[in-house]
């Protein structure tokens, strides 16, 4: 040990008390003030639900609002007449494909049940007859116990939504009020987040600027990047089913489009359906074509157009995006089984950036000011050595390896 280096003077308290148990118990205090503020988070989330939904809404509907804004801007259009185009032309371009799909979908949609009851019944008979040799009156009772189970766990889900909108006011005042943060996060998205920058201190600045362009990143790269494969999943089984004269095309195809904003499971319900409707409308073979076709788009879908187009976006692993499937559906049902995973991408960017920032140790008190303003990491960009960031170079890391995305 060097001279000049001086060992810290522990307590009589310290001495007494085993190091392993003081780190758990300084784990259990960070645990617990991470579960209160979850819990904190939740009671926020579902008491003012007129308020917290139609804000979290506006911030994934912002990915998809806030780049033909600037591409509006750049030529020459003031950010107020660009986003009144942009908000009013999306509403006035979704009225339009409402009214021209709703009454085929209606139509259609009346059938969809009777069609998925027939397929349904066409597989309990090959079950019994075929050389499984099982009851059918069996798997219907299992079936219809099953059903009775997720609705008896989903009854407080669906009261606590029916709750947060129970009244005609609060859903058009939720409707509006995200119609207008909308039209000015679009609008004013740089004034919001210099706003925000000045309520800040000074050393923590260049930290959070970091970290809500992690965000931003992988949000928007998530939205964008999912409504795109969500679309060509749709059009890519929709044009298999038009090939194979299997009625019900518009709402089967409606219907794998809304699935792909539920990864693993949302992609996989919708192939089924669809294969239950041909099923009971064009027997066997053309439900194992219907099935052929979709396990073909969804194998492109994982082999080419994930690597490609979500390369901006977070990687999730499937259990972490059933998790947050979970977590969401639970606490706000069907809406927050959508806006769950974008949530879950944005915590995996924020805390990636945080361990980057620690491991540099560039949190502290001393060097949080020196921090730089750009992230350090995030999807497809190597990991910015120390000597980069800081000025005097000092505790430059041996490890240069790429930052994996998330």
């Amino acid at each position: 040990m060097d001279k000049g280096t001086t060992q810290p003077i522990e307590s009589e308290d310290e001495r007494l008390t085993p190091r392993w148990l003081r780190r758990s118990s300084a784990w259990a205090w960070q645990l617990g003030l991470l579960l209160l503020g979850m819990i904190a988070v939740y009671w926020l989330v579902t008491h003012f639900l007129v308020v917290t939904l139609p804000l979290m809404t506006v911030a994934v509907l912002s990915t998809l609002t806030i780049p033909p804004r600037d591409a509006l801007v750049r030529r020459g259009m003031k950010p107020s007449i660009a986003a009144s185009i942009v908000v009013l032309g999306s509403i006035a371009v979704l009225m339009l494909g409402v009214a021209a799909l709703a009454p085929s979908f209606a139509n259609q949609l009346g059938d969809l049940g009777p069609k998925m009851e027939d397929g349904y019944e066409s597989v309990l008979d090959w079950v019994e007859s075929g050389p499984i040799g099982y009851d059918r009156d069996e798997l219907k009772d299992f079936g219809s116990r099953l059903g009775d189970s997720l609705s008896s766990g989903n009854t407080g889900v669906v009261e606590s939504v029916v709750k947060g909108a129970s009244t005609a006011f609060e859903f058009f005042a939720g409707l509006a009020l995200l119609v207008v943060v909308l039209f000015f996060v679009t609008k004013d998205s740089e004034d919001l987040m210099a706003w925000a920058d000045d309520r800040l201190p000074g050393s923590y600045r260049s930290t959070a600027t970091a970290l809500g362009s992690r965000a931003w990143t992988a949000l928007s790269g998530y939205v964008r990047g999912t409504a795109t494969i969500a679309l060509i999943d749709a059009l890519g089984i929709g044009l298999a089913l038009l090939v194979l004269g299997v009625p019900l095309v518009i709402p089967l195809t409606m219907l794998v489009f809304l699935g792909g904003f539920l990864p693993v499971i949302g992609a996989t319900v919708a192939g089924l359906v669809a294969v239950l409707v041909a099923l009971a409308d064009g027997g066997p073979l053309t439900a194992l074509l219907v099935l052929a076709a979709v396990i073909a788009v969804q194998q492109l879908e994982g082999h080419i157009l994930q690597p490609v187009i979500m390369r901006r976006a977070v990687s999730l692993h499937p259990i972490v995006i059933l998790v947050a499937l979970a977590t969401g559906s639970a606490m706000l049902g069907i809406v927050g089984a959508f806006l769950s995973v974008p949530a879950a991408a944005v915590i995996s960017a924020v805390g990636n950036e945080l361990r980057l920032r620690s491991e540099r140790n560039l949190l502290s008190d001393d060097t949080r000011t020196d921090a730089p303003p750009e992230p350090l990491g995030g999807p497809g960009k190597a990991e910015v050595p120390l000597a980069e960031v800081c000025a005097d170079g000092a505790n430059e890391p041996t490890d240069d390896a790429a930052d994996e995305p998330g």
